[in-house]
């Protein structure tokens, strides 16, 4: 049924195209933001996003629709929301972020039906089904649920559903009145029996002050026996704009318990997370690759318009739990099977000079470092990415000041910044995987312990990539260089 609706033509349409990039999922055209209705369905893996196709701005929500048999070659699909019924057909709302969960072979999609009504926001729960993936119907009781909580403001959207305790639940982002006048952010929590009718059970996260103004896209899920809360704040005091929360949950009563809050990934460009589970039981996660602009350093949302598609998707990352109660993200190993030519090196000398390597076109690649501390004696690393003579952006490995930083000043004419990520060092070894594809960068330090994403936009002739140690020397135990594939090829 699926292989029948797959419209894939993306390496004719995308070859003339600078920042597009290959390995990392955009839109065929137009505007696209959060990844939605994650899930494995009937064998397919189904990815949903929010989506303007009309043009390279946010307005008039739709969910995009792709298919994969391995998260990695993705097919694009028809449509498959349109806002088109009276609770959601708004040019400045829509069909909004929400999720997938599957019963008895069907597939229920959730998500936020956004209008605005005598100049206010009114936002409802709607549900849609299909028993193919590929046809959806609007269930003909929508909205679902049409009120918000008593003391909650008018944003209050983003669903996540899932099974826990013999029922299914549901949390929802919104805020309440505090005396912040753009409120105090909530993750609200619905139980149902039926996934039709749904109570109310409480607040389970409050920010107090503390943590934001507006929970986005909130998820919850239990991994090894502690339940990982997520979601994006809106105006988070330290700018953690994806954060988890490792805790206990006691659905009975509604109350959260958190042991440990840390940040998903600290770069400019990682918002809106959603996980779901594989084929094989481990729990992926998917965020959008940009910002918003009332984030402090987003000015825009880049030049990618002038190639007519805005917004990109990081690559699935598997979820775990560290020692320490971490969450730490890294990519999935299906990822491997796009890696191209590859070069190896063992004690890989390093100096003053740079030091040039050749990862394939110099644009898309993957690119892995491992290091002894002690062999770093200058303490210092500098990693030179998309660059051409002068300019560059630069991974910067800093032992003194225990900070690895990506650093945009040099190569990036659009969006200028630094962003630095405070790490501690462990046994004397230290681990990086630098993911590097035309306009995206991500970097994976411990295994995914530390997480920088950014979205950069060279100029078409940058393609070198170089490495060097300015002051004594150095030895890279390990350096692994691989070029990289589009998922379409």
């Amino acid at each position: 049924m699926i292989n029948q609706y797959i419209a894939n033509k993306r390496s004719e349409d995308c070859a003339d195209e600078n920042w597009r990039p290959k390995y990392h999922f955009t839109a065929p055209t137009g505007w696209m933001n959060d990844p939605n209705g994650l899930i494995y369905f009937k064998g397919w893996y189904h990815l949903f996003y929010q989506y303007n196709p009309k043009h390279c701005d946010w307005a008039s929500m739709h969910w995009g629709h792709a298919v994969s048999k391995d998260m990695v070659h993705w097919k694009d699909m028809p449509i498959a929301l349109k806002p088109d019924k009276e609770y959601d057909n708004d040019p400045e709302g829509g069909c909004f972020s929400g999720c997938a969960v599957e019963k008895d072979g069907v597939l229920y999609i959730f998500y936020t039906a956004s209008m605005s009504r005598e100049g206010r926001l009114c936002q409802t729960q709607c549900l849609v089904t299909s028993k193919d993936g590929v046809h959806f119907e609007k269930y003909a009781g929508n909205p679902l649920i049409s009120g918000r909580p008593v003391d909650a403001l008018e944003p209050f959207r983003d669903p996540k559903v899932f099974a826990a305790a013999g029922k299914w639940y549901m949390v929802l982002g919104g805020s309440v009145k505090s005396r912040n006048p753009e409120g105090d952010g909530r993750v609200f929590l619905y139980e149902s029996e039926n996934l039709y009718e749904w109570d109310y059970k409480g607040a389970i996260l409050e920010s107090k002050g503390k943590l934001g103004t507006m929970m986005e896209c909130p998820d919850l899920f239990e991994l090894e026996g502690k339940w990982i809360l997520t979601c994006s704040p809106m105006n988070h005091p330290e700018y953690n704009k994806a954060l988890y929360c490792v805790g206990n949950m006691d659905f009975e009563n509604g109350q959260y318990t958190i042991e440990k809050i840390g940040n998903l990934d600290v770069g400019f460009d990682y918002y809106a997370p959603q996980s779901f589970q594989d084929e094989h039981g481990n729990r992926v996660m998917i965020a959008w690759q940009n910002g918003w602009l009332w984030m402090p350093w987003c000015e825009d949302f880049g030049p990618t318009g002038t190639e007519g598609w805005r917004g990109t998707l990081s690559v699935p990352r598997v979820v775990s739990l560290n020692g320490e109660n971490e969450v730490c993200l890294y990519p999935v190993s299906e990822l491997a099977s796009l890696e191209a030519e590859t070069k190896q090196y063992c004690n890989y000398a390093v100096a003053a000079q740079k030091q040039y390597l050749y990862p394939g076109d110099g644009k898309s690649y993957r690119m892995e470092l491992w290091i002894d501390v002690e062999k770093l004696r200058s303490r210092y690393l500098e990693i030179g990415i998309l660059g051409e003579g002068d300019k560059a952006m630069v991974v910067a490995v800093d032992l003194v000041q225990k900070v690895v930083s990506l650093d945009k000043g040099q190569g990036d004419l659009f969006g200028r910044g630094r962003m630095n990520c405070p790490i501690e060092v462990r046994n004397g070894k230290l681990k990086l995987l630098l993911l590097v594809d035309c306009s995206t960068v991500e970097i994976y330090i411990d295994e995914g312990r530390y997480c920088i994403t950014s979205n950069v936009y060279p100029e078409k002739k940058q393609t070198e990539c170089w490495i060097r140690t300015p002051y004594k020397d150095a030895v890279i135990d390990k350096l692994k260089i691989s070029s990289m594939t589009g998922f379409c090829e």
